[in-house]
């Protein structure tokens, strides 16, 4: 064959060449919703605003397959701007990167979800891709009344959509520009540029690459360390449940105030020490709605004097123990940040312990062991993601009433005793692991007392005269420790 015949050969091979296919983009018209199947009556998968971008799949008479926001279903393309020659849209041919040896099936950690398609089938060359029976290139699948004739992208045969059930994608953000690769490598080539303001949904997290989409279908891999993954309070709506351990200390400090009275112990005092403080706790959220969430919480702390309170040359020891239980309400602002208010209603208990408390001669000071009970009530505003390592945490809870106030007996303070109480807390996190955290905590106290009338005839606490005696608990827990979330 002569170079002049090759060459001809070469140029016709080159032009008869399949180009690759291309995902067709479209946007919305109008505010609608996306179906899990074709037809108003299936069930909605999300609602989809005005000017939405989406990747079309394929169409099935009035109805276009399409995939946005990291979800997959069906929308009427009278909601649509189609393009001219819109009967030529053939399926995404850009649906996901294939990585050799992953899994092809869709999900977190590819363990749920339809098949992905491989090879032929991700390009339509397996069947008709112009969907007029709405197969997807998998051959007579699905009638255009949405009825499933058989599997659909191997799901589950009575949703007829293959992405039906698919659990919402975690969603994430980037703090800067930042390049998507085509594969799991820099060297790789781009598959598009996401900046501070792109939704991004992670199809798979682990190790040191995730894979992840744009709402415009397109996908890619980026350093999971480059991602500020959404919590379930602002991304995916599931159940969320977590324990908590921290280690510090505590300065506990009481006094007592007696109108007119001398100066000395035990009509006005004021005694303090550090303690030890080990800090337990959890909690459980359920989705309720688009943005309500509902659970409980509760936290134990127990301190231990360290060494305790000095009076006479001689040191008083006691312990500490604060149990609150609460049932807690949250809304989602759906802030960028993950920004969350909550409201907590619950009990709240605490038992001030001084050891060998009926020993005068170890507790000189003749101090009282004491133990409130009372309703707390309150609420907190949690920013998960203030940046992308870093969340925060504020609460401000109240004690107003109904408080039970008890002293050991033969040394109270008064007949009539009475408590209110606030509590200010903050909780500094930093997104150490996947789904471990450290925090730093730090918590005000303050329980105001107030004991009317006359002490019991039988008290021991050397108190003169009757005047109503006010007292007060001021302590501030300073603690550091792990979140772990299941």
């Amino acid at each position: 064959m002569s170079v002049k015949a090759l060459t001809i050969v070469l140029v016709l091979g080159v032009l008869a060449w399949p180009a690759p296919g291309h995902a067709e983009k479209v946007k919305t018209n109008q505010s609608t919703k996306l179906y899990s199947r074709a037809g108003e009556q299936s069930p909605v998968v999300l609602s989809v605003k005005s000017g939405q971008t989406m990747t079309v799949l394929a169409m099935d008479g009035r109805w276009l397959k399409v995939r946005t926001q990291g979800r997959t279903g069906w929308i009427p393309r009278s909601k649509v701007d189609m393009p001219e020659g819109d009967e030529e849209i053939a399926r995404n041919t850009r649906r996901r990167p294939f990585v050799d040896g992953r899994g092809t099936r869709r999900g977190f950690g590819g363990e749920v979800g339809p098949d992905d398609r491989v090879g032929a089938d991700a390009t339509g060359d397996g069947g008709d891709s112009k969907s007029g029976n709405g197969n997807d290139g998998d051959g007579d699948r699905k009638s255009s009344d949405g009825k499933s004739n058989g599997g659909d992208d191997g799901d589950d045969a009575k949703s007829g959509d293959g992405d039906t059930g698919e659990a919402p994608r975690p969603m994430a953000h980037v703090s800067e520009s930042t390049t998507i690769f085509s594969e799991p490598n820099k060297n790789s080539e781009a598959s598009f540029t996401a900046g501070p303001k792109t939704a991004i949904y992670v199809l798979e997290a682990a190790g040191k690459w995730s894979l992840v989409e744009n709402d415009d279908g397109d996908a890619g891999y980026v350093l999971t360390s480059k991602l500020n993954i959404a919590s379930p309070a602002s991304g995916a709506r599931r159940r969320m449940i977590d324990v908590r351990g921290r280690l510090g200390v505590t300065l506990v400090k009481q006094s007592l105030a007696t109108p007119g009275a001398m100066a000395v112990l035990p009509e006005n005092y004021s005694a303090s020490s550090s303690s030890f403080t080990l800090a337990l706790g959890g909690g459980v959220l359920y989705p309720y709605g688009k943005r309500a969430w509902l659970g409980a919480e509760l936290g134990y702390d127990f301190s231990k004097a360290i060494p305790g309170i000095k009076y006479m040359d001689q040191t008083t020891s006691f312990s500490y123990h604060v149990l609150n239980i609460r049932a807690v309400a949250g809304y989602d602002l759906q802030k960028k940040n993950g920004m969350t208010v909550y409201g907590r209603l619950g009990l709240h208990y605490d038992s001030f312990q001084i050891s060998d408390v009926e020993d005068l001669t170890k507790n000189v000071a003749k101090l009282p062991s004491q133990i409130i009970a009372a309703p707390i009530l309150g609420g907190a505003l949690d920013i998960p993601r203030l940046s992308q390592k870093i969340g925060l945490k504020v609460s401000l809870d109240f004690i107003p009433f109904l408080a039970s106030v008890s002293q050991t007996k033969n040394l109270e303070d008064g007949t009539d005793p009475s408590a209110k109480a606030l509590v200010l807390g903050g909780v500094f996190t930093y997104r150490w692991k996947p789904k471990m955290d450290l925090q730093v905590t730090y918590d005000l106290t303050y329980e105001s007392l107030s004991f009317g009338g006359a002490p019991p005839a039988t008290s021991l606490r050397g108190h003169t005269g009757t005047a109503t005696r006010s007292g007060s608990d001021f302590n501030n827990a300073l603690s550091a420790g792990i979140a772990y979330a299941f």
